[in-house]
């Protein structure tokens, strides 16, 4: 799993997203009992200060995630959200290709989701009832995250000929 900031170029690319959250199969961890989830925060994703804001955020599928050897296994769900509220940016979205997968969540409205208190980010693999997380063995996603920070620093370049503020 990798977070990362996207470079000006990509932001302005991107319609302004500031981040970007790769996941894979790769990333699920062995052993993990039948019927259980598997949720990812603190050490793999950041947390936010008070007046951070996440303006919005897209899931985008790019392999359905499924389990080569289980054509049954038809339902792995995503989430986003935080440590208050799981599901705060996407809502448990069918990521299963033996299921009705979907490619591109873009949820319709802004987030605007403010912190008045600090606040973990996380992802969340939901399983199907019955079935092990740790046994898919195929998929990968990715989810674009607009995050502003209250407390940091102006976005300001230097001017090529002048004292350098702006």
């Amino acid at each position: 799993m990798k977070f990362s900031p996207l470079t000006m170029e990509e932001v302005a690319a991107s319609g302004g997203f500031t981040h970007r959250l790769d996941f894979s199969y790769r990333d699920i961890p062995a052993g993990i009992a039948s019927n259980t989830t598997k949720v990812w925060g603190a050490g793999y994703l950041p947390a936010l200060a008070i007046s951070d804001f996440v303006a919005k955020t897209e899931l985008h599928l790019t392999t359905p995630f499924k389990d080569a050897s289980d054509s049954a296994f038809n339902t792995t769900t995503l989430s986003f959200g935080d440590a208050t509220t799981a599901t705060r940016f996407i809502n448990a979205s069918e990521a299963n290709e033996n299921g009705t997968e979907v490619l591109n969540v873009v949820p319709g409205a802004v987030t605007n989701a403010i912190y008045t208190a600090a606040g973990q980010l996380q992802l969340t693999l939901g399983s199907q009832a019955n079935k092990v997380i740790s046994n898919i063995d195929t998929g990968q996603a990715y989810i674009l995250v607009e995050i502003h920070r209250a407390g940091g620093k102006p976005q300001e370049q230097a001017t090529p000929f002048g004292s350098g503020n702006t």
